[in-house]
């Protein structure tokens, strides 16, 4: 929904500021969960002053703040701000949603049919979410021979343990962002394997890495594999 939907007083107890923040976050295509650091690039904000008016819009209630060790905090929106997201919406033209149109052959090709199954509208239809899961944009072509190529979105379930040949998202030394790779363990030492050939496994020693969530979904863009 577009901020033009959203009246442009704040709601009692919210300065401007704080306002325009939170009608940035509604109007996110994240649904209820987006990261600080993608809203404060939104914003043009620096994510320390950004991170004052999240807190306050915790604290009255409109967002849940998440904080992750050496991680972007999480954001998602509670009942009452996607309430309010919702009204204002009632106002405008809903979206008919994408239509599921049956199978398609993987193998020896079929007649295709237009016959029309139900219509997607949320990721939830199509994916078993949970509370807490979150989506991440992939950067970089080490998951390239899943089909997970650059610009795609991947949906993490939080987890701390991961058993071999788990895809999982893993927080290692020296780097300030979490890596997504097959997780492979042998005693006291952690392999870390790509899905493209021209990425050299990584090891580490098992208590130098962390795990923070396990790979559940996948949504990506053909326009990604198009790129050179």
């Amino acid at each position: 929904m577009s901020r033009d939907m959203l009246p442009s007083r704040p709601p009692p107890g919210l300065t401007p500021r704080q306002w325009d923040v939170l009608r940035t976050a509604l109007d996110c295509r994240t649904d209820e969960v987006l990261s600080a650091s993608a809203l404060a690039e939104t914003l043009g904000l620096a994510r320390q002053n950004l991170r004052e008016h999240l807190l306050a819009l915790a604290a009255a209630g409109w967002l849940e703040y998440h904080a992750r060790p050496r991680q972007p905090a999480l954001l998602i929106l509670t009942p009452r701000a996607r309430a309010l997201r919702a009204r204002q919406g009632a106002h405008s033209v809903p979206l008919p949603g994408f239509p599921v149109l049956g199978e398609v052959a993987a193998g020896p090709p079929g007649v295709a049919e237009q016959h029309v199954e139900g219509m997607v509208t949320r990721l939830d239809e199509v994916l078993t979410l949970h509370e807490g899961d979150f989506l991440l944009r992939v950067r970089g072509q080490s998951m390239t021979g899943l089909g997970i190529f650059p610009g795609d979105l991947v949906v993490i379930r939080p987890a701390e343990v991961a058993h071999n040949g788990d895809l999982a998202l893993v927080l290692v030394p020296g780097e300030d962002t979490a890596t997504l790779k097959r997780w492979q363990r042998r005693g006291r030492t952690v392999t870390l394997l790509s899905e493209n050939p021209a990425f050299e496994p990584m090891r580490y020693a098992a208590d130098d890495v962390q795990v923070q969530g396990l790979l559940i979904g996948h949504v990506g863009s053909v326009d990604a594999r198009r790129r050179p």
